[in-house]
């Protein structure tokens, strides 16, 4: 009375899906045994299913262990993204706050755009032409240039024109001119940006996290 690994499967999945005098029929026809051999065959096959490992609830914890740590990796990610976002815009205030506070105590002068120093960035398949300008200034009779700390793709500002720069009178080299791209580009981008991720890491800690 020896099944195949095949013949077995094939018996065990009748009694699982509640066939067992199907089994018992297909045993006794396989293995020309009497029936009662095959009744006895079926039960010892019933019993092994009983002891057995319940793969269903393996199953299910398995699942439930990898929803876990599904769970677990959001919130790890979901708070690296909420952590940079903050970040961002702690540092887009501070340079504002920053700003502000140099205004207060520098004195203005009006200097101008002497040149513009360029640089190619490539990124997908293609190349842009930057335009850093560079703004000269004068103080107590001592001329200063300044490179600016923006770089945008248009120049923005003709050779000559005329600027406002805040100067710190203390140290004529720390300045700050009077332009958008200089005063507010960079704290809106960090902003802009600092909101994003904090608002993705909230999505992934309180909608993945709670799914």
């Amino acid at each position: 009375m020896t099944l195949t690994p095949e013949q077995k499967a094939q018996a065990i999945h009748l009694i699982e899906i509640g066939e067992k005098l199907e089994a018992v029929r297909y045993l006794q026809n396989l293995l020309s045994l009497t029936a009662e051999q095959a009744l006895a065959l079926t039960e010892k096959l019933e019993a092994e299913v009983e002891d057995g490992p319940d793969l269903k609830q393996e199953f299910l914890k398995k699942s439930k262990e990898m929803q876990r740590s599904g769970i677990k990796l959001s919130r790890i990610v979901g708070g690296i993204f909420m952590s940079i976002g903050i970040i961002m815009v702690v540092v887009s205030i501070y340079l504002i706050y920053s700003h502000q506070q140099f205004e207060k105590k520098a004195i203005v002068v009006t200097g101008k755009v002497v040149d513009f120093e360029t640089y190619i960035s490539t990124g997908d398949n293609s190349s842009t032409t930057m335009y850093r300008p560079v703004f000269e200034y004068a103080y107590k009779g001592k001329t200063y240039t300044y490179p600016s700390t923006g770089s945008p793709s248009s120049k923005g500002f003709e050779i000559g024109e005329p600027v406002e720069i805040y100067i710190n009178p203390d140290q004529p080299e720390d300045v700050l001119v009077n332009s958008f791209m200089e005063k507010w580009f960079l704290p809106m981008l960090l902003a802009i940006m600092g909101t994003a991720f904090a608002g993705m890491g909230y999505l992934a800690v309180r909608l993945l996290g709670r799914s």
